[in-house]
């Protein structure tokens, strides 16, 4: 748990100063080189993993725009909405959904190759199993610090893809969940 807040910190206090240095910049600058120094994103989200004897099946889409603070470090809005349906034996599969929205911020580390953090907040559906055959969903919110590395085949012009996977510590520390920690990402840029 500690290691959340600590992580949680570090994220918001790079956000911070990243929001600093655009504002400073953002002064100064033009209204097109702000528009310069956008580029859009977008991730295709598809799992299929299995669970107590179970399996989940997810799918999704995430839009995020991001602004190069400098060449190598991005900040930006990122909001995602996934379907899983979760079958648990003996009970009939149940559709949920969850939809999670927070920032980014990006540091591309060599070439095509970058590191990510994210902090974000989410509400989700979960499913609970009764012994007599019925099933419920229960919404839920989670605050999720999450950390990943990818590649992106763009090199800053025009469309790129781009493949990542991401660590999130707060479904980690949840034994209840039916979610695995473990996202695997697939992706398009424009101008990244």
């Amino acid at each position: 748990m500690n290691f959340q807040r600590t992580f949680t910190c570090l994220f918001l206090a790079c956000c911070f100063f990243s929001a600093q240095s655009l504002l400073a910049q953002k002064e100064s600058a033009s209204s097109a080189d702000f528009k310069s120094r956008l580029w859009y994103g977008g991730n295709i989200g598809l799992n299929f993993y299995g669970y107590n004897g179970g399996n989940v099946f997810q799918i999704g889409v995430a839009p995020m725009v991001g602004y190069k603070i400098v060449e190598s470090l991005s900040v930006g809005p990122r909001v995602s909405v996934m379907f899983a349906s979760v079958k648990s034996p003996g009970f009939k599969a149940v559709g949920l959904f969850d939809v999670d929205a927070g920032l980014f911020l990006r540091l591309r580390v060599f070439r095509g190759l970058f590191i990510q953090g994210e902090v974000t907040n989410e509400w989700y559906q979960e499913p609970l199993f009764y012994t007599n055959g019925t099933t419920e969903k229960v919404s839920n919110t989670r605050f999720n610090p999450r950390v990943g590395l990818g590649w992106n085949w763009s090199e800053g012009r025009g469309a790129g893809s781009e493949i990542g996977i991401f660590y999130n510590f707060a479904i980690a520390d949840d034994i209840n969940t039916y979610q695995n920690p473990l996202d695997y990402r697939f992706g398009f840029t424009w101008n990244f």
